[in-house]
């Protein structure tokens, strides 16, 4: 049986998948949750998306749930259906509201909405979803012009780099806002080929383990694709993007990446790496609203320092971000 504690630590998080995968073994798992449980939205989307990976291997598989009736806010945001259990709201069917939005599933195809998006680059239309979600969240508030700005920011550069480099067409996420705390949390999980498969396709950045794939990815210009000619000049692959948001994240907050074997979680002043089991990639951007600072002004300083780093990692070719990897949505609309 597996025991999910009231509340988990980013260790416990992690550790859940691989007790999943040793209990997938066989042809039932049993989870108790402990009453009252409280979720993150990184804990529901990556337990539930492990879940989901596990049952679509093993369809024959029943998972059986004991004290699961009083989790209401999971069973909202859609939880126990994305693993395939007849309990609570489906994906995106909870309206969601200024503090939050439930596990949501997006497809490529879903971009494509106007008439003149097929000849719209794919930056540009992730852009356009990124901005809808910060939102929503935000309401778009002049007090909150600055939550508005990195989330917007960095929920794009996550989810380019699901439809740039996962091979997956389709993206699972959701979101919480704490006005109280002031703590923001965006958890984004895709069922792709992975952080080492994707750096792999650089023929300078193939690495034997997921644990230097994933660090090295965290790097300026590190990239599955920084090694192919460039096919836009405003979106193309520089390898800056989880560079820049994990440092906004560690800027007042949390930053965490899951991949493989291997998950990494870094703040401000720490670094810690911890065992797990996940098919894809699941990332976790956790920020105190209060201390953000001046967007632009961080992702200057951020870029600069990220030039220096890149000039000393072998395979980068130094390349340059790219000019969007450095602007806000207001910069260019």
């Amino acid at each position: 049986m597996i025991k999910i504690p009231g509340r988990m630590d980013i260790g416990a998080i992690l550790g859940i998948a691989r007790l999943v995968d040793y209990y997938a073994k066989r042809d039932r798992i049993r989870i108790e949750f402990e009453d009252p449980s409280f979720f993150s939205p990184f804990s529901m989307l990556f337990i539930a998306a492990k879940l989901k990976a596990v049952r679509t291997k093993n369809p024959d598989m029943k998972i059986d749930l004991k004290n699961h009736q009083g989790l209401l806010y999971a069973a909202h945001m859609g939880f126990f259906r994305m693993f395939g259990v007849d309990h609570g709201r489906d994906i995106g069917e909870a309206w969601g509201s200024e503090n939050y939005l439930p596990i949501t599933c997006m497809d490529r195809a879903s971009f494509y909405t106007q008439a003149g998006d097929k000849y719209a680059e794919i930056g540009d239309l992730i852009q356009r979803e990124a901005d809808k979600i910060a939102r929503v969240i935000t309401r778009d508030r002049p007090e909150h012009k600055s939550m508005f700005d990195v989330l917007s920011y960095s929920i794009r550069e996550m989810m380019r780099n699901v439809f740039e480099h996962s091979n997956s067409d389709r993206v699972y996420y959701c979101t919480q806002y704490w006005p109280k705390s002031g703590k923001v949390e965006f958890a984004v999980a895709d069922f792709g080929i992975g952080i080492r498969r994707g750096l792999g396709c650089n023929p300078n950045f193939r690495f034997p383990t997921d644990k230097q794939a994933i660090e090295h990815s965290l790097l300026p210009s590190v990239s599955g694709k920084t090694h192919l000619p460039r096919v836009s000049e405003t979106w193309h692959n520089s390898g800056y993007g989880l560079y820049m948001t994990n440092r906004l994240a560690r800027n007042g907050g949390n930053f965490v990446l899951a991949s493989g074997a291997t998950a990494i979680h870094m703040s401000r002043r720490t670094k810690h790496n911890f065992q797990t089991s996940f098919p894809g990639t699941a990332l976790r951007f956790n920020l105190d609203v209060g201390q953000i600072g001046d967007v632009q002004a961080k992702l200057n300083q951020f870029r600069r320092e990220g030039q220096e780093i890149a000039r000393s990692i072998s395979g980068t070719g130094n390349r340059p971000p790219s000019a969007m990897s450095l602007l806000l949505r207001r910069d260019f609309s």
